[in-house]
């Protein structure tokens, strides 16, 4: 009789290496390359015209010496404060841009009416650790460029200082009641898997 494995063969895939993920409250969490402490987001951030570190989404993390790939997951509350919120953001490594997952936001245009557009906002990269020669805008990180700890993090910025304004972690109607209640804002969340 043959074996299930002749029969139903292992599918080919990626191997976890560790999962950290949490929502961005204070909180430490442990894993194989060492504990890590997520940034307490206590309320709204609003942004300018000049980039600013997203709050909750700075992570300063090494990853396991076999990875080959790291995935990077950000995720916030977008709340358009005027007009259509038009916002650009930049996901970073070690202060670097990460160009070829920039992302731009635009909420419904509209000239009186604020906090209309409210959506959750995902930025997202996997790095590339099978590489010999690192170019970060590409999201290529040669192993030998990320044995110590590097800072991950996402920036934000809004179109215009006199409209098309935005917050982050903003959260300005409820489910039901009304607006400006007592869940004024929204923490983010950040994920990061190291897998080979």
């Amino acid at each position: 009789m043959a074996n299930l494995t002749d029969i139903f063969l292992a599918p080919a895939s990626n191997n976890i290496l560790e999962y950290l993920s949490a929502t961005a409250d204070g909180r430490s969490v442990a894993v194989g390359s060492g504990t890590y402490t997520f940034q307490n987001v206590t309320g709204e951030q609003c942004l300018s015209t000049s980039h600013q570190v997203i709050t909750g989404s700075s992570i300063s993390y090494v990853p396991p010496s076999e990875a080959k790939y790291v995935y990077y997951e950000f995720n916030c509350k977008i709340e358009s404060t005027s007009r259509g919120g038009i916002s650009g953001f930049i996901t970073r490594f070690n202060g670097a841009n990460v160009s070829i997952v920039d992302r731009g936001w635009a909420g419904n245009y509209s000239t009186s009416l604020h906090h209309l557009n409210e959506f959750m906002h995902t930025s997202a990269v996997v790095f590339d650790l099978t590489v010999s020669t690192t170019n970060i805008a590409q999201a290529k990180i040669a192993p030998s460029d990320w044995t110590t700890v590097k800072t991950l993090d996402v920036t934000g910025r809004e179109y215009d200082n006199s409209a098309y304004q935005c917050c982050v972690h903003g959260n300005h109607y409820e489910d039901g009641g009304g607006a400006s209640g007592n869940e004024v804002y929204t923490k983010p969340t950040l994920t990061i898997i190291a897998y080979g």
